[in-house]
Formats: structure tokens, C-alpha cells, sequence
């Protein structure tokens, strides 16, 4: 599978230290392979996933064509609720 990022997602990682963004690495490497901590999310972002890496969370999505889409990545006490005002903001735009 091929691997693409949302701008928050590039922005996001390239703020990271150099040891958490390593770990980063590693776990989006696996999910090329559908490899590491990985659980289908309910609700209102049912369709997503989340990867989980320490107290870091990655939400993404497969698209068609074996693409993983990452939508949104911070730590795991503010990922989904803000992820899901974004979602919901973007709705209402379309």
C-alpha cells in the first residue's frame, strides 16, 4: 500500500523530536503492510482508523487504489474530538 499525508499530517511530523519522529517512521513503514496498533473507529468517524504510537494517534483512511490516507495526527488526548470538529466544519462547506 502507498502511504499519503494530509498537510496537518506532514506539518505535524515535521515538529516532532527526532526520537518520537523515528518511532513515527517505524509505525507508518508498518502500516504499509497493515503491520502495528491499528483499530477501526466507531461513531461519527466510523470509515477511519487510527494508528496508535505511544501517546501519538494517526487517523487515516484507505482509499481506493491501496492508498492509505492520514487525515490528521497529534496526541491521543485532543486527536478525535479535534479531528472530528474539522470533519463536521468541512461538511458544512460542502
Amino acid at each position: 500500500m502507498k502511504i499519503s499525508a494530509s498537510e496537518q499530517v506532514a506539518e505535524w511530523l515535521s515538529r516532532l523530536a527526532p526520537e518520537p519522529k523515528r518511532r513515527v517512521r517505524v509505525a507508518l513503514k508498518g502500516l504499509e503492510t497493515w503491520r502495528g496498533d491499528i483499530a477501526p473507529l466507531h461513531g461519527e468517524l466510523e470509515g477511519f482508523y487510527r494508528l496508535l504510537i505511544g501517546g501519538y494517534r494517526i487517523v487515516f483512511r484507505v482509499m481506493r487504489r491501496k492508498i492509505i490516507r492520514l487525515e490528521y495526527a497529534d496526541t491521543r488526548d485532543v486527536v478525535y474530538e479535534v479531528f472530528r470538529q474539522l470533519r463536521m466544519l468541512s461538511e458544512m462547506n460542502e
